[in-house]
């Protein structure tokens, strides 16, 4: 190839540096788009934060200042002002006699860019949320997943009532408003309570437990009437089946100042050999392709310990079940689906479990897969108050042949599974070409539950109706299972949307790891 001079470049000289220069000039507007992009995200950031904060500093200088009367549903959300603009309102009654509106927008899917579906009404001020889209909406998303929205499917309002140790029956209120972006797992919504006691309505506050892995210890800091939220982690996914939702408990209970708690948050279960925390069923090594591992409970104790240390899992006051892992064990060979069986994980929290509640499924399994001469699927019923879950092994026919507990008292299930069953008061049973049951749930107090002696030993447990914790007794128990079934002394008719904790996923169960709340409400 000639020079183009005497002293110049070739044309492919020429090319080579423009190309190599075109590349540095991407590199670069590469680094400007991603700091750009970076910079506009903790914009976003903190415009959601101090949006979050400033309403909820007014409606608390108000609850201070003034002393709640009474909340109440609906409000004037029928009246022309708020008709059809808001999905749900709820009216604040303060005993000065002043009334405040607390509105939530109306979600419209079909028009998200509508102001209307983007702010909060309290009183005479509305309180609008500004979003801006990236300037690249990556591929198989939608524009609407990228703007802040108000979760308001249902009232955001919920009323308890309890009685203080003086006697006292008072009311409890929870305004619960959840903002959701794209971009962070963090939780932006409102959670206030209040009550009509004027001692409680100044010193209630919530202190949450998040999943770590580990013991977190908690100091009673004054003496008072406390309500303890737990919910229980979900079970593994595998292929399009999934694990059981975890649990929900709850209950209010008097305690001293200087008592120390121990929360142990479960983990959620995933298609890994190892269980999620705090007593998640593991998987036989090698099944790792096959299915998922179990959730763990979520619980709080008086001895603290490792997590299946006994002395520290008798100690417990309060246990919200995790879910069952999932199993795939279909296989697709290179001439067709090799049916072996698959199923759903059972879901978590159940008072007893058994072959209707808190129960791993098996489908899909036919004898020409070459176990039509002995045992070919297997799944596991939940915890019970008193036994661990079992897996129960059925013939191509589906003709039962075995059954055996499987679940034990806290810990994890006996190994030998390709589903991890659920963490529990006492663990589910585990599954095999079937989902693994889910772990059972316990409260101090609650009809139904049976604590064991504390002369029991991990070889000789003993059960009684009431707990020896007398001084850690709960009242106005709930207990929801991941399927949403409410349990008094047995399940009930009734379906209960879980109250949602702000970080996982909870509607009809919980979906990820567990978490728990305490929160103070008074003398």
């Amino acid at each position: 190839m000639k020079k183009l001079n005497e002293k110049g470049m070739s044309v492919i000289e020429v090319v080579l540096t423009f190309a190599l220069i075109m590349t540095i000039v991407a590199g670069i507007l590469a680094l400007i788009m991603n700091y750009r992009n970076k910079m506009q995200t903790n914009l976003t950031y903190l415009d959601l934060s101090t949006y979050k904060n400033t309403i909820t500093k007014e409606i608390q200088d108000d609850i201070m200042t003034l002393g709640v009367a009474d909340i109440n549903h609906g409000g004037d959300c029928t009246s022309s002002e708020y008709s059809g603009q808001f999905s749900s309102c709820s009216n604040i009654v303060f005993k000065t006699g002043v009334e405040k509106i607390l509105a939530v927008s109306k979600i419209d899917i079909s028009n998200r860019d509508s102001v209307l579906n983007k702010y909060i009404r309290y009183g005479d001020t509305k309180y609008p949320i500004e979003d801006t889209l990236p300037k690249t909406i990556p591929n198989g998303r939608q524009p609407g997943e990228f703007q802040s929205i108000f979760v308001s499917d249902s009232d955001f309002l919920s009323v308890d009532s309890t009685i203080l140790s003086d006697g006292t029956e008072i009311k409890i209120y929870s305004l619960d408003i959840y903002i959701e972006h794209i971009d962070f797992d963090d939780d932006f919504g409102i959670h206030i309570v209040a009550t009509n006691n004027d001692v409680l309505t100044t010193n209630s506050y919530t202190k949450d437990f998040a999943y770590t892995g580990n013991v977190q210890a908690y100091t009673i800091p004054v003496t008072g009437t406390y309500r303890i939220e737990l919910w229980g982690a979900s079970g593994g996914d595998v292929g399009p089946y999934k694990g059981g939702l975890g649990g929900y408990t709850s209950g209010y209970i008097h305690l001293q100042e200087g008592q120390v708690l121990y929360f142990y948050v479960g983990g959620e279960g995933s298609q890994s050999s190892i269980g999620g925390w705090n007593g998640g069923g593991d998987l036989t090594s090698g099944q790792e392709a096959f299915g998922a591992s179990g959730g763990g409970a979520t619980d709080v104790r008086l001895v603290s310990g490792a997590w299946n240390n006994f002395d520290s899992l008798k100690s417990r006051i309060m246990v919200a079940g995790g879910g069952g892992g999932a199993n795939y064990r279909n296989v697709t060979s290179a001439t067709d689906l090799v049916l072996y069986g698959s199923g759903d994980g059972g879901a978590g929290g159940c008072l007893n479990g058994d072959d209707s509640n808190c129960v791993g499924t098996s489908e899909q399994y036919l004898a020409s897969a070459g176990y039509s001469g002995g045992t070919e699927h297997y799944y596991g019923t939940g915890g019970t108050q008193t036994s661990g879950g079992i897996q129960k092994g059925f013939d191509a026919s589906n003709t039962l042949l075995t059954s055996k507990e499987t679940g034990t008292f806290g810990t994890l299930t006996m190994p030998g599974s390709q589903s991890g069953a659920g963490g529990g008061w006492y663990s589910g049973g585990t599954g095999g070409h079937g989902g693994a049951g889910g772990g059972s749930s316990y409260i101090s107090g609650h009809n139904g539950c049976r604590a064991i002696s504390q002369g029991s030993t991990s070889t000789a447990i003993t059960h009684q109706t009431g707990s020896e914790y007398v001084d850690f007794v709960f009242n106005n128990t709930l207990m929801i299972d991941g399927n949403g079934n409410k349990w008094t002394t047995e399940k009930t008719d009734e379906k209960v949307i879980m109250p949602n904790n702000g970080i996982t996923n909870v509607e009809i169960g919980n979906d990820g790891n567990g978490y728990a709340r305490v929160t103070y409400l008074g003398i």
